[in-house]
């Protein structure tokens, strides 16, 4: 009895429970013969929330239990009257020839003839198909310790039922921490503002936000409703690029009556690896007794506006939101033929919500402006243009002057490209006089929004064309303002760059010292006894590269790449295949040309080369061709 008592508490926790109704130690082909339905039907997920199909009593008895082989398994399910699976249970390990016996054990649920639910080795659950994408490790008391996968959707369902049942352990798994922190490189301002909001999301505060919401015991999640998730760079604020929903409101609704609903905002959700998180406590008033005081706010994006505090304007957003998921999924697909009708269609919709969905009009102009200029570009949407102008016009007094910026600047850009995208090919002079216009227009521009984003990236552009004809004393005076009106973002800290890149000409390079992607420290200064060549490359111009390999030999070569890799995760071997073989060291940098050294040396573009003599002084600091980068070394010697 003892040696029995030691076998079973050695055994796992699914082994046991099979054990206990009789699923192990017998002949495969007698398995399914064992059991009846109850016994099988005993077995329930894990998680309390699972909606798994269970038959009537009626059904019970003529419910069909069968034995399944897989691999080196063997296991029983359970089939209703209709031979729809409810349940299968993968245990009873077959031994293999070599007397190895497999480990894996879980229990499948099923709903409408679909997996929906798995539990596995009593240690993992999973929520799959129609119940969802969640998934999570289990503690010992069965309940979920930790999310390993979470979407925003699920995210919020949680949130809300931890506030129905002011549970805090609950909320807590889905609220950000300090830890997250630490993981998604926050630094800074942000960092501390951050960190602010975790500290406040506390038991008591959560307690009290709990109690002040009143929610009935059968309220639950009903909508998530937000503008599209917003990628912000690395650089500034973060090591690593941030995926956010921002200013984002969920309605919850009580039972199955769909007329009594509320919103509770959410503000800010971002994506730690692949669980999404809540930014701090939700916001709300009590259930039933709305005013719609209440709104979202964003910590990543201060400026845009809040969420609408109409529970009809979160209603039709929900709606607009799927229309916008399948706009711009047809736009993605959209063959050269369709694309200029498709984008007509999106740009229309986009419209509509700006004047329909007051808090979410600019950041609808935006999109709409956006997603035209972006036709423009890939020379799909040759009436983009014209599209810009109008809705240049339309800008009255009630939108931001960043959005009038936003719609002046992509005209200008858009009036230039429908004359050099012209088929046929214009003439020269054509070409000449569009390209005058252009500057002019784009100068004033600067002169009159300098101080918005987009009279910024307009003053880089300008500056840059002045760098290409080396007028830099004119590239300056463009780099500094843009300098002074954004010094903290990382385009005004780029134009900081340019100017100290350009000024040191005839002088020392002021780079910091970094590391080597391969190994060791770069120090420029350090490098002597023959020219130094900082060799800003990307992929997508490999002819710059093999030229630039031809001289390696007779030249220091540091080489900064440009190449931006969304998937940090993925970055070390990504960098490792294209550094291969090369004869120089890099700096690599996921961020690409917004990442730190693109910043410091203020370049916009590859290929850029900046030459150093033997003595450590700066000769050229603006090459964009590599053949004149090899001229001028010759020139040197």
């Amino acid at each position: 009895m003892q040696l029995k008592q030691r076998f079973i508490t050695r055994m796992s926790y699914v082994r046991r429970i099979m054990l206990a109704i009789g699923f192990l130690a017998v002949s495969p082909t007698v398995f399914a013969q064992q059991y009846k339905p109850e016994q099988i039907l005993s077995r329930v997920p894990t998680q309390a929330d699972v909606d798994v199909d269970t038959p009537t009593a009626e059904e019970t008895p003529n419910c069909k239990v069968m034995s399944f082989k897989e691999n080196d398994y063997q296991g029983v399910a359970l089939y209703k009257p209709d031979g729809v699976t409810l349940l299968r249970a993968w245990c009873a390990p077959i031994p293999t020839k070599q007397g190895e016996r497999a480990s894996v054990e879980q229990i499948r649920f099923y709903k409408n003839g679909q997996e929906v639910f798995r539990d596995i080795l009593g240690k993992e659950a999973r929520w799959l198909n129609t119940a969802g994408s969640r998934r999570g490790t289990l503690a010992q008391d069965k309940t979920i310790a930790a999310w390993t996968v979470l979407s925003p959707e699920e995210a919020t369902q949680e949130v809300v039922a931890a506030l129905v049942n002011n549970d805090y352990a609950r909320f807590q798994r889905v609220a950000l921490s300090e830890e997250d922190v630490q993981t998604l490189g926050l630094t800074g301002s942000l960092a501390s503002e951050v960190q602010k909001e975790i500290q406040l999301a506390n038991a008591a505060n959560f307690a009290k936000l709990a109690k002040s919401l009143n929610m009935p015991a059968d309220a639950h999640w009903g909508a998530f409703n937000t503008s599209l998730p917003a990628t912000i760079p690395a650089g500034d604020s973060s090591a690593n690029d941030l995926t956010v929903y921002y200013n984002a409101a969920i309605v919850v609704m009580k039972g199955d009556d769909a007329s009594q609903n509320q919103q509770l905002y959410v503000g800010d959700l971002i994506k730690v690896g692949d669980v999404w998180k809540i930014l701090g406590l939700p916001d709300g008033e009590a259930f039933g007794q709305a005013t719609g005081t209440v709104s979202a706010s964003s910590i990543f994006f201060p400026a845009i506006g809040s969420v609408s505090a109409g529970v009809e304007a979160v209603a039709e957003m929900g709606e607009y939101g799927a229309q916008l998921s399948e706009a711009f999924q047809k736009l993605d697909a959209a063959s050269p033929t369709e694309y200029a009708s498709v984008c007509d269609q999106t740009v229309e919709l986009l419209l509509n919500i700006a004047e329909n969905v007051p808090s979410e009009r600019e950041n609808m102009l935006a999109q709409a402006v956006n997603v035209i200029f972006g036709g423009v570009q890939s020379g799909l949407y040759p009436q983009g243009a014209q599209k810009l102008a109008l809705l240049e016009e339309a800008c009255g007094d009630d939108v931001s002057v960043n959005i009038k910026a936003l719609v002046k600047h992509r005209s200008i850009v858009a009036e230039f490209y429908s004359v050099a995208q012209a088929q046929p090919q214009p003439r020269q002079s054509v070409l000449q006089k569009a390209q005058e216009k252009y500057i002019e227009d784009l100068t004033a521009f600067v002169d009159e929004y300098a101080t918005t984003p987009a009279g910024a990236e307009a003053a880089m552009s300008l500056a840059l064309d002045q760098e290409y004809i080396l007028e830099n004393e004119a590239a300056i005076e463009y780099y500094q303002k843009t300098a002074q009106n954004f010094p903290d973002a990382t385009i005004g800290q780029k134009a900081a760059g340019a100017v100290a890149r350009l000024q040191s000409e005839g002088g020392k390079l002021n780079f910091p010292v970094t590391k080597y992607f391969e190994g060791g420290v770069c120090d420029i200064s350090a490098l002597a006894g023959k020219p130094t060549v900082i060799f800003c490359w990307a992929t997508w111009d490999p002819e710059s590269v093999d030229i630039v390999k031809k001289i390696a030999s007779s030249v220091n070569v540091v080489g900064v790449n440009l190449d931006s890799v969304p998937n940090s995760e993925a970055a070390n071997d990504y960098f490792k295949q294209i550094c291969a073989g090369l004869p120089w060291k890099n700096i690599c940098d996921p961020a690409g040309l917004e990442g730190a050294s693109a910043v410091a040396l203020g370049v916009q573009m590859a290929p850029w080369a900046i030459l150093i003599d033997k003595t450590g002084k700066v000769v050229r600091s603006n090459i964009v061709d590599m053949n004149d980068l090899v001229d001028v070394i010759a020139e040197m010697e």
